[in-house]
C-alpha cells in the first residue's frame, strides 16, 4: 500500500496487494456479483469527495460518494482509487467502513515521501472533486468465520481494513469477546481514538489496547509481537485477524501460533513501506 487507513478511512497499495490467510496462501480477488439493482462489482464507477478530514500531521480521512450505481463489497476488502485524468497512478486503499445506504466509501490516505498517489490525495484533491474507483477486491473479509472469539491486531494505518470488520461484528447479534490490539508510534498516531473508546463504552465484549513504540508512557509500549506474550493467554479458540506492515504482520502471526492460535484461523493483510512494481502490496 502506498498509504491508508480507515473510519473514514482505508489501506494503499501500489497494486492489488495480496491478503493471506495462513492456511489459504495467496490473495485474490473477490467477485461479489450482486443480483439487486444499482450495483457494480469488480467495475469503475465515478465517485465525488464530499469530505476530507485530517488525522494527524500524515493522514487524512477522505469519504466518497457514488455518483452513478452503487459499489457492492464487504468488509475489509479494497479499491482502486484514481484521478479522472488518468495523470496518477491508480492505488488500492482498503474501505474502512462497512456498506451504508447511499454506498458512501471511507478510506485513510498516509502521505509517504515519493509517492504520487498519496501526495495527490494530500496536496490536490478536495472535496466536491470527482474520482474513479473500481472494485472491490481482497478476501481479508470475515467469510465463514464463526461467532467466536476474535482477536484483531493493526499496525499504524493497517486499522482500515479492521475497522470495517469490528464494525461489522459489533454490528451484529454476536455477543463472545472481541480484542483489538493498536500498535502506533506515538499517541499522535493513534487514529480513530475516540470511535474505539466510544465502541468500548458502549458494547461491552469489545475491549481496545494500544500499544506505542517510538514514544513513552502509560504501558503496553514497545514492538507488538514481543508484547503479545504478556497481553494474551492462550489463543486456541480464537480468530485472530492481523493488518499492517509486512514485518508486523509476520511477526504476529508467529506470535499466535505460539499462543495456539489455529493456522486455519489466522487471516492477514501485509503491506510494503516502499514502492513496489505491480504485483507487489505497498503503504
Amino acid at each position: 500500500m502506498e498509504g491508508g487507513g480507515a473510519g473514514p478511512q482505508g489501506i494503499g497499495w501500489d497494486m492489488p496487494p495480496a491478503s493471506r490467510a495462513i492456511s489459504a496462501g495467496s490473495r485474490q480477488a473477490v467477485d461479489q456479483t450482486s443480483s439487486s439493482g444499482g450495483q457494480l462489482s469488480l467495475d469503475e464507477a465515478p465517485f465525488r469527495v464530499i469530505s476530507k478530514l485530517a488525522l494527524n500531521r500524515r493522514t487524512v480521512a477522505v469519504r466518497l460518494a457514488p455518483l452513478e450505481a452503487e459499489l457492492h463489497f464487504q468488509a475489509g476488502q479494497y479499491v482502486l482509487l484514481a484521478d479522472l485524468q488518468g495523470e496518477v497512478e491508480p492505488q488500492s486503499y482498503s474501505v474502512a467502513n462497512v456498506a451504508r445506504p447511499g454506498g458512501e466509501l471511507d478510506l485513510v490516505v498516509t502521505v509517504m515521501p515519493g509517492g504520487q498517489a498519496s501526495q495527490w490525495v494530500h496536496q490536490r484533491l478536495a472535496v466536491g472533486d470527482k474520482v474513479q474507483v473500481s472494485g472491490p477486491y481482497g478476501n481479508f473479509v470475515r467469510g465463514s468465520v464463526d461467532g467466536g472469539p476474535t482477536l484483531y491486531l493493526a499496525g499504524g494505518v493497517g486499522l482500515a481494513p479492521i475497522l470495517a470488520l469490528l464494525e461489522e461484528a459489533l454490528s451484529s447479534a454476536q455477543s463472545a469477546p472481541l480484542r483489538l490490539i493498536l500498535s502506533a508510534r506515538t499517541k499522535a498516531d493513534v487514529i480513530f481514538r475516540s470511535q474505539l473508546l466510544g465502541w468500548q463504552a458502549r458494547h461491552s465484549n469489545f475491549r481496545f489496547i494500544r500499544t506505542l513504540t517510538r514514544a513513552s508512557g502509560e504501558p503496553p509500549l514497545g514492538r507488538l509481537p514481543a508484547q503479545l506474550p504478556q497481553l494474551l493467554g492462550s489463543l486456541a479458540e480464537e480468530s485472530v485477524f492481523a493488518a499492517g506492515p509486512e514485518g508486523f504482520v509476520d511477526g504476529c502471526a508467529e506470535a499466535v501460533r505460539q499462543l495456539g492460535a489455529s493456522p486455519r484461523r489466522i487471516h492477514t493483510e501485509a503491506f510494503f513501506l516502499e514502492p513496489q512494481p505491480w504485483g507487489g502490496r505497498l503503504v
